[in-house]
């Protein structure tokens, strides 16, 4: 288990906890569109972001947070993680990036540089889950070395095109769990899973 890279630092400025920030339309857009242009800097890629696609993906997940938000308190630790996991899922399934130039600072068995897109939007997630955990619980996740392996994310990339919840179980391989395959971008149904086989 390794830290994140540290781009922390480009998400932008708020008097608000993380958690509320995030369900704001204009902060997430802010939010996305200098994380995104951060990776980009470091990886030497220039991406255009489609702003239509990413106001209705921050719409389609905030619905499907509130929907799926759990009603016992004990849940509330394990829910962020699944939030930023289904924050994952509606990314790639409406891709709002699309890399103008192909990456020059980053090696060419990366994931980075295999799909810039899906690597921008994932550690866009990583990131602001990290935060939000650091915040409301002192959490610092940790991710996991699958991060760094390019099998990961081809099976990630070409699995997400035919199902975007594959994007709920990738973000918890990155952080080191087991996601329910079965359903992974149903939260009820993740913790009957860890229920039976504790």
């Amino acid at each position: 288990m390794s830290d994140l890279p540290p781009l922390s630092g480009s998400l932008p400025p708020t008097n608000e906890p993380l958690r509320i920030a995030v369900r704001r339309m204009r902060w997430f857009r802010a939010a996305f569109e200098a994380y995104v242009e951060a990776v980009g800097a470091r990886i030497g890629c220039t991406y255009k972001i489609d702003e239509a696609k990413l106001g209705g993906i921050f719409v389609r997940w905030l619905r499907s947070v509130e929907r799926q938000k759990p009603s016992n308190p004990k849940d509330r630790h394990d829910y962020f993680e699944f939030a930023a996991g289904l924050m994952l899922r509606e990314l790639t399934a409406d891709m709002p990036l699309s890399a103008v130039s192909a990456p020059t600072k980053a090696d060419a068995s990366s994931a980075a540089t295999f799909w810039p897109e899906g690597y921008a939007c994932t550690m866009f997630c990583l990131t602001v889950h990290s935060v939000a955990m650091q915040q409301e619980f002192k959490d610092k996740p940790e991710v996991s070395p699958a991060i760094d392996d390019l099998r990961h994310w081809w099976s990630f990339k070409e699995n997400a095109r035919m199902d975007a919840s594959f994007s709920v179980g990738f973000l918890q391989i990155l952080l080191g769990h087991q996601p329910n395959w079965m359903m992974p971008d149903v939260f009820r149904a993740r913790l009957s899973q860890e229920l039976q086989g504790s």
